[in-house]
């Protein structure tokens, strides 16, 4: 899951010589809301649609706006995880990847790291959602995978948000369709549930498929 691995080079970079006019077509071509802006062959910095929608003058070279150019980049040796938290801090459409020389490789697209991520067993294998709200001061892995695993289920994936000051919504990937008993678990242990996604078996169509069988057993 290195960055390295996901390169594209479908377009050439920018160089300071572009006129402003040009670009804001290109990037509609493109469909992508920045490019890459070289210099001297070094990698300069990514160039946006809001800048340029800013610059009065399309007549202008990008040499006369450097200021506007960010310096967003990631190494090809870094973790897709980096990845997407800098597309997240600058909402980019497009991440360049720069070595340690400054030499521009390529870039990343958001659409193909979805798709890397996809694959992963959390995303691919089946299983059912809750989100937990928990103290910082309170949040222990290891008893949360303890609850769990006392249902005989496994945590297929786990995310983690920002829920206020001192708080963090734990979502939790779990290896089972219906999370009735691990619930009850969680309760128990006073942990607040915020959301539930599962196929319960005493939700409407499973209470009405349960209550036939017990019918049809007393036969």
């Amino acid at each position: 899951m290195r960055v390295g691995d996901h390169i594209l080079n479908d377009f050439k970079a920018l160089n300071l010589e572009e006129r402003v006019g040009d670009l804001l077509p290109l990037m509609e071509e493109l469909k992508c809301s920045h490019l890459p802006v070289l210099h001297e062959g070094k990698y300069l910095g990514l160039i946006s649609e809001d800048d340029l929608l800013d610059i009065e003058n399309e007549e202008d070279r990008l040499n006369n706006h450097i200021k506007v150019i960010k310096p967003y980049q990631i190494d090809p040796e870094q973790h897709i995880y980096e990845a997407i938290r800098i597309f997240g801090s600058g909402n980019l459409t497009v991440l360049p990847v720069v070595n340690a020389e400054a030499k521009y490789l390529g870039y990343i697209a958001p659409n193909e790291l979805m798709w890397d991520l996809g694959q992963q067993l959390g995303f691919v294998e089946t299983g059912s959602v809750v989100v937990l709200r928990i103290a910082i001061r309170d949040y222990h892995i290891s008893q949360i995978a303890q609850i769990v695993e006392s249902e005989d289920a496994l945590i297929l994936g786990l995310q983690l948000r920002s829920d206020g000051g001192d708080f963090i919504r734990v979502a939790l990937k779990i290896n089972q369709l219906d999370l009735s008993r691990i619930i009850k678990s969680f309760e128990r242990y006073s942990y607040e549930i915020l959301e539930v996604y599962h196929q319960s078996l005493f939700d409407d169509t499973g209470r009405d498929r349960y209550e036939g069988l017990m019918k049809y057993l007393n036969i």
